[in-house]
């Protein structure tokens, strides 16, 4: 994939997840939301269709599992790093690397805060 096509899928797909997120807006109608998930059906059939189709779906599916499991992709990303660091790809190629970055900095502020441990003086 071009650098210039791979910045036009990241682009394209942070303008989907905030239309997406738009949606659950206190005050959105349902003719407001008819209107976000037509525009996001066309930005997903227009990567769908195309010669990038495959990364698109890699991204779509990264995004949707930082959502439901990120503990589990958190250790999923720190193993790609590790094997990295070994001299393997683990079957990924840097487009998918950084579509793994892209998703969870993308659903990180969906996610809950963890809180750390409490302090008590003693």
């Amino acid at each position: 994939m071009e650098s210039e096509h791979e910045e036009a899928m990241r682009g394209d797909f942070r303008e989907r997840t905030a239309l997406q997120q738009s949606g659950y807006r206190p005050g959105v109608t349902e003719e407001q939301i008819d209107q976000i998930y037509d525009k996001v059906g066309q930005i997903d059939d227009r990567w769908k269709a195309g010669p990038h189709g495959d990364q698109w779906q890699f991204l779509t599916d990264a995004y949707s599992d930082w959502n439901d499991r990120p503990d589990t992709m958190a250790r999923f990303v720190d193993n790609v790093e590790h094997n990295l660091t070994q001299g393997w790809d683990g079957g990924l190629d840097e487009v998918q690397r950084r579509s793994l970055y892209q998703a969870r900095e993308l659903t990180e502020p969906q996610r809950p805060r963890r809180r750390g441990p409490i302090q008590r003086e003693r």
